[in-house]
């Protein structure tokens, strides 16, 4: 009988250490492929910014080069608009008509 119980807890005891031992090693196993999923996710992070910084400075190119002609294309117009203006000749009605009303005007 002490035979019996001595194998027994030799059984439990060998049992007890193949239990450690695996999980000791799945423990290993899953701390390693979190290490290699965070590697990956700053890399996926890292990658994504610089796309991002890409885009964003592509946009802002394009917005200003826009702007940029939009603003050409009015000074065009309003440079012409005064050079038509300052073209045309006033006759002595339109003349005194600008200078009653911009006179005037001051007075009121």
């Amino acid at each position: 009988m002490s035979t019996d119980y001595t194998e027994t807890l030799k059984k439990i005891k060998e049992t007890e250490e193949a239990t450690s031992r695996e999980i000791l090693e799945r423990r290993k196993a899953l701390e390693e492929e979190l290490r290699r999923m965070e590697g990956d996710s700053a890399s996926s992070i890292a990658q994504a910014k610089a796309q991002a910084e890409a885009y964003t400075a592509a946009e802002v190119e394009k917005a200003s080069s826009s702007a940029q002609r939009k603003a050409d294309a009015l000074l065009a117009t309003t440079s012409k608009q005064a050079k038509e203006v300052a073209a045309k000749k006033l006759d002595k009605k339109d003349l005194k008509k600008i200078i009653d009303n911009t006179l005037f005007s001051e007075f009121e």
